[in-house]
């Protein structure tokens, strides 16, 4: 009657299936998105540490995911009032850089990636 547990399975309905997945402890439900912010304009070698260490101020930070082909990262921090501290700094005038290239920070917006609140189109040169 006591089997060995299936260690592959997850004890969690809500554990994510991919090890690699970090779950935010303190984040509920339907609040991810806001606990992150979107990332725009990241060099190409940065690393996660090097974009941890200018939001370090705003937060603890949960996970930094880099998709550096497509220079962007998406940061989660543990609680909503750490990413709308971000938000706040940037709307304020204060520019994050990495490896000194400023960055373009943006409300994340699940399924969106990023919505661009006070972010003009570039005008095209002809």
């Amino acid at each position: 009657p006591n089997q060995p547990k299936n260690p592959n399975q997850p004890k969690n309905p809500n554990q994510p299936k991919n090890p690699n997945q970090q779950n935010s402890t303190n984040s509920k439900p339907g609040m991810i998105g806001k606990c992150k912010v979107f990332v725009a304009n990241v060099p190409t070698i940065a690393t996660a540490n090097d974009i941890k260490s200018p939001f370090m101020f705003c937060g603890a930070i949960v996970n930094i995911d880099v998709h550096s082909q497509k220079n962007i990262a998406f940061i989660e921090f543990n609680n909503e009032q750490s990413a709308s501290t971000v938000l706040t700094a940037v709307k304020g005038g204060v520019k994050f850089t990495v490896l000194g290239q400023t960055l373009g920070v943006y409300e994340y917006v699940p399924g969106k990636g990023s919505k661009p609140s006070n972010r003009h189109a570039p005008s095209s040169v002809v």
